[in-house]
């Protein structure tokens, strides 16, 4: 196995893991968007859903290369500030259930871990080209890397239009 499948590998755990925290854990078993001690919380998330396509498309569908490339990259240091954020709030946003599960404290670890290894491995592998400021150039990815972003892009985009979607006041205590 090549530094590329690992990479491809951490993306597509990271992606799996992800789904069941956020869908399963966040939305369905607690329901962060329907309560006032967790909203805050939920927008983290929200923004994170948000700019998680956005990773996919600029890191693995296409290989992106010069300024543009930096920009994509400033976003995904962007995910991980707000990821920072998150961290932050969790201990005061689940008092009211008691803290995280010992399996979402554990689940986190993991996912932090799946996030920022194939960051910093994409990072390694990146030819030098890349990190060129004056030429922006948008080549086709590889097969693989190209196969993968594009099999989780739709769900990527759902998953982050259903967070925007319950963001609205409309859903909040209506959960319950």
């Amino acid at each position: 196995m090549n530094l590329a499948e690992i990479n491809l590998f951490f993306l597509v755990s990271f992606a799996g893991l992800a789904f069941f925290d956020g869908i399963v854990l966040h939305l369905w078993k607690y329901k962060l968007y329907s309560h006032s001690e967790t909203i805050y919380e939920h927008r983290l998330h929200t923004f994170r859903a948000i700019i998680f396509p956005m990773i996919l498309i600029g890191l693995f569908l296409y290989d992106i290369r010069g300024p543009l490339f930096f920009c994509v990259l400033f976003i995904a240091i962007l995910d991980l500030v707000i990821q920072g954020f998150d961290m932050w709030e969790e201990k005061k946003a689940r008092t009211m259930f008691g803290g995280l599960s010992s399996i979402e404290y554990i689940l986190h670890v993991v996912l932090t871990s799946l996030h920022t290894s194939m960051l910093l491995l994409y990072l390694i592998i990146k030819p030098k080209e890349a990190f060129n400021w004056n030429e922006t150039q948008i080549l086709s990815s590889s097969p693989n890397y190209y196969f993968i972003a594009i099999n989780l892009l739709p769900g990527a985009i759902i998953v982050a239009i259903i967070h925007i979607i319950l963001a609205h006041p409309y859903f909040r205590n209506k959960a319950r």
